[in-house]
């Protein structure tokens, strides 16, 4: 929970950077935009004011053209006012006067070409100088601009493969298989770069967990990209050489273990009562099991893909793990450390010792654990009557208190039969131990009874000893 609690907050922080780089880049864009537009405006208006300087003024040109024209007109004038000067003819003498020379005054009025002057003012073309604005043309490089958005194609590279988990756990392996011994496992949603995947594109190799590459299963991911788009590589890490030189101290087990004796119940004869025994190096890899086996497992179960342990129905069989009754582990303390790799392989496949299980319940609560040091929540008497078959199968012992705690649930047990809860019935309350067992009042006590890990849904889970919340009582 913490790790999802983590992705979530890493992928929202994400979200909000990027959001605000969107938020960023829209603004410079706009920016850009804006200042282009105020360079066309004042560019325009630059040169709407040369055109108008240009120009000359309509006033001006209006007020030149009649000069000339009006010189002419006073001379009419200056003749009719001669005519009332010519009144006084009585005197006959004075006619003289009105003679020619005597108006010639009258050109005076002719100074009106000294107006000419006001064509001074043609030097107003000066300002046709008002071409040197026509630098206006060094807004061209806006053009420049458009390189700019050409960059954007650069950000449309491959995206980088990745995956990301889709059920709750699932085991890293050294190479593209389950023969492969187990790196780690990762939980749901956690994220990883893929580096290759084999030639069938069912496994994927990914970088880096526990500092070093791992093949992960690819059904159980949610991949980014189309899987065959990811370059095919060779499983580097090659499966290690089985342990056979250890099993040399076999000869030195068989002595010393005793006979096999009945039990004291008729429902435990033919097993061996005795301590568990390691009489040889224990891996994981020594019992190989093929994903495929869960089909046949929900097949065994009448189609339903349902957890007994804590009558849980899954909507898929990407929620459970395969689920072994009797623990591997177990099995090989118990005579599988003597046996061949074959009687390994099949006792890892049988049917008969294969369930389903939520990830929390198989690798937190029940983990290796005999019948001594846990019982499942419900369906206990049939879980009791599998470990006994399976035991007796495969010729495995058990210790003193696995032998009591079996003997005595099979003799309260009316059916060992698998029960099914209703699907819309709630799994049993948590806290409640089933008979004969007892539950720890603290966490040291609890570990030194094998109950470290327990999840919401054991038997024996107290929210007082969550104390970080996630779920997990008494973690170690």
């Amino acid at each position: 929970m913490k790790r999802f609690f983590r992705f979530v907050f890493r992928l929202l922080l994400v979200v909000t950077i990027v959001a605000a780089l969107i938020l960023l880049v829209g603004l410079y864009f706009q920016l850009q935009t804006l200042s282009t537009q105020v360079n066309e405006l004042t560019a325009r208006v630059q040169r709407l004011e040369e055109a108008n300087a240009a120009r000359p003024a309509p006033g001006s040109q209006a007020a030149q053209a009649p000069e000339p024209t009006r010189t002419p007109t006073p001379e009419p004038t200056a003749t009719r006012t001669a005519r009332t000067t010519s009144t006084p003819r009585p005197t006959n003498t004075p006619i003289p006067t009105p003679t020619g020379p005597t108006h010639t005054p009258a050109p005076t009025n002719t100074p009106g070409p000294t107006a000419t002057p006001s064509l001074t003012r043609t030097p107003r073309p000066t300002n046709t100088p008002a071409p040197t604005s026509t630098p206006s043309p060094t807004n061209t490089p806006r053009p420049t601009r458009a390189p700019t958005n050409t960059q954007t194609p650069t950000a449309t590279p491959v995206p980088t493969p990745f995956f990301t988990v889709n059920t709750d756990w699932i085991n890293v392996r050294k190479g593209p298989g389950p023969e492969y011994p187990v790196i780690d496992a990762i939980p749901r949603g956690e994220q990883y770069n893929v580096r290759g995947r084999n030639p069938a594109g069912t496994w994927l190799e990914f970088c880096c967990v526990d500092g070093q590459r791992g093949w992960i299963y690819a059904p159980y991911l949610i991949v980014n990209v189309d899987v065959n788009a990811v370059p095919t590589v060779r499983a580097t890490p090659t499966i290690p050489p089985s342990p056979s030189p250890t099993r040399t101290p076999i000869p030195t087990r068989t002595p010393g273990r005793p006979t096999a004796t009945p039990s004291d119940g008729g429902n435990l004869s033919g097993i061996r009562i005795e301590p568990e025994n390691r009489c040889s190096h224990y891996d994981s890899d020594l019992y190989p099991y093929s994903q495929s086996v869960e089909p046949r497992i929900v097949n065994q179960q009448g189609g339903r893909i349902y957890g007994p342990y804590t009558g849980t129905y899954f909507a898929s069989i990407r929620e459970t793990d395969i689920e072994h009754i009797v623990a591997r582990s177990e099995a090989h303390d118990s005579g599988l450390c003597a046996a061949s790799s074959a009687t390994r392989r099949n006792f890892a496949n049988d049917l008969l010792n294969l369930t389903l299980a939520s990830p929390s319940v198989n690798r937190h609560q029940k983990v290796d654990k005999d019948l001594a040091q846990w019982l499942p929540a419900l369906n206990q008497c049939w879980y009791v009557n599998r470990v006994v078959q399976v035991k007796r199968k495969y010729n495995l012992s058990m210790d003193r208190a696995e032998a009591a705690v079996a003997q005595r649930m099979l003799d309260s047990c009316p059916n060992t039969q698998m029960q099914f809860t209703d699907p819309g019935s709630a799994p049993p309350p948590a806290n409640t131990p089933p008979s004969g067992g007892s539950c720890p009042s603290n966490c040291t006590e609890a570990h030194s009874m094998g109950m470290s890990n327990m999840g919401r849904d054991h038997r024996c889970y107290q929210p007082k000893f969550d104390r970080d919340r996630d779920g997990i009582a008494c973690e170690r």
